[in-house]
């Protein structure tokens, strides 16, 4: 008979897991003073309105998160992964990868009925606060798209996933790395392409002024910015936003409609200014390099892990119910790791702030930007720096504002 082992590795994941989820709780609900100089840039009602907002979807996060969290923890370690195994294996009249898709097909079915509920209030919160627009119609349009698209390309992994274990035993985490590799330069080319365009319109800016300052901007640079994009967000939020994607032919610049309506040219050339820096430095493909790294690492210990946790008897295929323990284990390291890969993107993002700087040869503008965008957004200009260490992929306004006074005092 098979079962699942709680081990020191297990015990040692999920004691970080506590430990993080608990600061990130208590600084959630006690987030502390707000810094006096804070005050010279928003007034306290902006602040304590940002405070408040934040709270609840910090807490719909981390409530989401424990509550998907206890479930595999019980559902692995309490024999019941085990138990669905033979269950579907019943349905699947001994047939071994139609129990597996079986099995993945019920585990994936659990799972988003977990996350539904906190994925309905998180909706219900933006539009309470105004910053989304979309109507329960097109948000259902939206989840069942989404999902259609998990289920499909999840589906297919796991079957390949459980191929390369019952062949490769040892060695299978090296396949999937390979595979998952592969995967992720396919996608470069594919989402832009075919998902996205599932879910909005992306038309060329026409806009001449914009155009115009393209050119400067990718001048001042040193680059060569082709694609700029208009993204029809507004038809689903109020927020606006900017990025960059892909590389080569892919490569593009995407706006938000509601940032090119709702701001001014200039803080829109700053916005330009800041994807330019990203460009500059290859930060798609970079980040890409260090996710690669940090696949191969994590595989290999998920490796150690099944090995160390599951017991199968002599000359037994593997066990379905070692997709529960993957779940599990991607939940819980996807969590533990946050703040090495929080600090990365900050980074990134401050290397892309400085040289927005050097871009427009205006520091006033990159922090006139940086105070309009947290009031439209409601941004927690200063947040606890637990917080900030461990969830924020970008440095919050405060650290924005500072990181450009600092380069202007340095300059002066």
């Amino acid at each position: 008979m098979s079962f699942i082992k709680f081990n020191k590795l297990w015990l040692t994941l999920i004691l970080i897991t506590t430990i993080f989820s608990a600061l990130y709780l208590y600084y959630t609900l006690f987030p502390g003073n707000i810094p006096r100089e804070v005050y010279k840039y928003f007034s306290p009602l902006e602040i304590s309105k940002a405070q408040k907002y934040h709270r609840i979807n910090r807490l719909i996060y981390i409530t989401s998160f424990l509550t998907k969290a206890a479930f595999l923890i019980w559902f692995v370690f309490g024999n019941n992964a085990i138990k669905l195994s033979y269950y579907t294996e019943k349905l699947a009249s001994g047939k071994y990868y139609v129990n597996v898709f079986l099995y993945f097909i019920a585990l994936w079915v659990i799972l988003r009925l977990i996350s539904l509920p906190f994925s309905l209030l998180s909706h219900s919160v933006q539009v309470e606060w105004g910053f989304s627009v979309q109507t329960m119609a097109s948000w259902w349009s939206d989840y069942f798209k989404s999902a259609a698209l998990d289920f499909v390309f999840s589906s297919m992994g796991v079957l390949l996933l459980f191929v390369a274990l019952n062949k490769w035993p040892n060695n299978w985490w090296v396949s999937a790395a390979v595979f998952l590799t592969i995967i992720m330069f396919v996608q470069i080319y594919v989402y832009p392409t075919f998902i996205a365009p599932l879910f909005n319109k992306f038309t060329p800016i026409k806009d001449q002024k914009i155009i115009n300052m393209v050119k400067e901007i990718s001048k001042n640079a040193g680059i060569k910015i082709d694609k700029i994009q208009e993204m029809d967000a507004s038809k689903r939020t109020t927020l606006a936003n900017a990025y960059f994607y892909g590389f080569g032919k892919t490569s593009r610049i995407v706006l938000y409609d509601t940032l090119l309506k709702n701001y001014p040219e200039d803080e829109i050339k700053a916005v330009i200014a800041h994807e330019a820096g990203h460009w500059k430095e290859n930060h798609v493909l970079k980040s890409m390099l260090i996710g690669i790294v940090g696949l191969v690492i994590g595989l290999y210990f998920l490796n150690i892990l099944i090995h160390s946790s599951l017991f199968l008897p002599y000359g037994k295929r593997m066990t379905p119910a070692v997709l529960a323990m993957i779940y599990l284990f991607i939940l819980l390291i996807n969590f533990d790791t946050s703040p090495i890969q929080n600090y990365i993107s900050r980074q990134m993002e401050k290397q892309a702030d400085l040289l927005s700087v050097e871009y427009l040869r205006d520091k006033k503008l990159v922090i006139k930007l940086q105070i309009d965008l947290a009031k439209k957004s409601l941004l927690d200009v200063a947040p606890p720096p637990f917080i900030e260490w461990f969830s924020y992929s970008h440095p919050s306004t405060m650290h924005r504002i500072k990181l450009v006074e600092r380069q202007i005092s340095s300059r002066s």
